[in-house]
């Protein structure tokens, strides 16, 4: 039987962005993967794509979203699913989604996890991974040979969740035994650090004293309650001798924590998200009903709390950027299920969560280099190649280096673009970032050396996205 010819397409040029450096380099790509990156005056190839005067930045690696994603019970999910949502990410230049397997009633959590795999085979446009959220003993008593089936299916990450008690909390007692669990086999666990008895008592003093309007989500997340939970896992992952890694950090109190613990050398790393970096609590706050586009856990908090997250992302305090991308509309769609204002004037009743996997890297880009925040190398680092590292992916994803997946993003540095709902591909009508104007925009993107966008326009098909079996090889800090 013929092997199919060999496809070759040069990327002519770019200045190539690594996490290490930056410099000027063409790339040649051969069935999807990167040949040779140099100096390719004398290179030929099937296809040519014009990089001059554009970055060439590896694609992005977003570890965490939540695509076709149940909530509150399973009552509701979110509004993308796995083809609108990797559409969306294609176009904002991520090449590669982790999102989350949440053991469902009538499954257990392996069960689960093999339906979810299939289901994100047949619908996305770019590669992706998933995490395990491991449910409270008393959903699934025997969860240990599930947990190691899922390493063996390359399921590396184990998330628990601090908050939501009597639905998706686990005790002091399930983290330590699953993060030992963890440490003796080479997974890295993840956790959502709040207090969740502590966020319950604020909740229901809020109540009591009838502020239950949207915007009053925001005071029943107290700063403290992230801080003391990020505390409490880093206590229990060095009792346990496991590395940890904690999810959408939004407080400076929280992000001193863990900026404490990484001077110290400990194995932990801390992901923050673009809604704490440029979005606030005052766009929000007198918006009424409409505020309700803007919960999610932890909140959007002050304004004067970013600078301090910013802070610790260029030097190393935080250690990665994801999206959370869990996006909900505000209007009612016929084909979905109840969205954000399923009960108006009643937070409790809204469903957490906001978009932002297609703007991720023009925020950064905008607020971050542009702005003089980050430097373009650590801009990589935060937004590709530190997470791709952390979970299983690198070499494979996150850099542009021979050997490597041709995931690439041509990036113009100088072009402006508005963000509005109206221009997204992902399924909110609303957008935290409307009528925002930033720098640095995705023009063409690559996906395993396939152009799945260019100039706006989408080229990849649902279903052609591949499932990443990740490794527990050991991290560095």
């Amino acid at each position: 039987m013929p092997h199919p010819a060999t496809r070759t397409t040069l990327v002519r040029g770019g200045t190539v962005v690594t996490a290490e450096a930056v410099f000027r380099a063409d790339v040649l790509i051969r069935d999807g993967i990167v040949a040779a990156v140099g100096d390719g005056a004398d290179w030929a190839a099937d296809d040519t794509i014009d990089a001059g005067g554009a970055l060439l930045l590896p694609g992005g690696v977003d570890a965490h979203t939540h695509l076709e994603y149940p909530i509150d019970g399973f009552t509701t999910r979110t509004a993308d699913d796995f083809t609108s949502g990797t559409v969306a990410a294609a176009h904002g230049g991520t090449t590669t989604v982790i999102d989350f397997v949440k053991k469902e009633p009538d499954r257990t959590l392996y069960e689960t996890f093999l339906r979810r795999r299939e289901d994100a085979r047949a619908r996305c446009v770019v590669d992706f991974g998933l995490h395990a959220i491991v449910p409270p003993r008393d959903q699934q008593p025997e969860i240990k040979d599930d947990l190691l089936r899922l390493l063996d299916e390359g399921v590396s990450s184990w998330k628990f969740f601090m908050a939501y008690p009597g639905t998706q909390m686990v005790d002091d007692a399930q983290l330590l035994a699953d993060m030992t669990l963890a440490a003796e086999h080479g997974a890295l666990p993840m956790v959502h650090a709040e207090n969740g008895h502590l966020v319950a008592h604020e909740t229901r003093r809020l109540v009591d004293a009838g502020h239950v309007a949207e915007h009053h989500h925001h005071a029943a997340h107290p700063h403290a309650a992230e801080a003391e939970a990020v505390h409490r896992a880093l206590t229990l992952a060095e009792a346990a001798g496991s590395p940890l890694f904690v999810v959408h950090v939004s407080s400076a109190r929280a992000a001193d924590e863990l900026a404490r613990a990484r001077a110290a050398g400990r194995p932990a790393w801390g992901e923050t998200c673009p809604q704490y970096l440029v979005a606030a609590y005052e766009d929000y706050a007198g918006l009424g009903e409409r505020a309700a586009g803007w919960i999610c856990s932890p909140p959007i908090r002050e304004r004067a709390n970013q600078d301090a997250l910013w802070t610790h992302l260029a030097a190393g305090g935080l250690s990665t950027v994801g999206t959370d991308h869990a996006g909900f509309c505000l209007g009612q769609p016929p084909d979905l299920p109840p969205q954000k204002l399923r009960e108006p004037g009643w937070f409790p009743g809204t469903p957490n969560g906001v978009p932002g996997v297609e703007e991720r890297l023009a925020l950064l880009y905008h607020h971050g280099v542009a702005a003089g925040r980050l430097a373009l190398s650590r801009f990589v680092e935060i937004t590709a190649t530190r997470p791709a590292k952390l979970f299983g992916l690198h070499p494979r994803k996150g850099t542009i280096a021979a050997g490597a997946d041709a995931d690439l993003v041509v990036w113009d540095p100088d072009a402006h673009h508005v963000l509005s709902a109206d221009t997204a591909h992902s399924r909110p009508d609303y957008s935290l970032y409307e009528g925002m104007e930033v720098t640095g925009r995705a023009v063409h993107v690559l996906s395993r050396g396939d152009l799945v966008v260019s100039e706006g326009t989408l080229l990849g098909r649902p279903g052609r996205g591949r499932y990443l079996h990740r490794t527990t090889t050991a991290r560095s800090t």
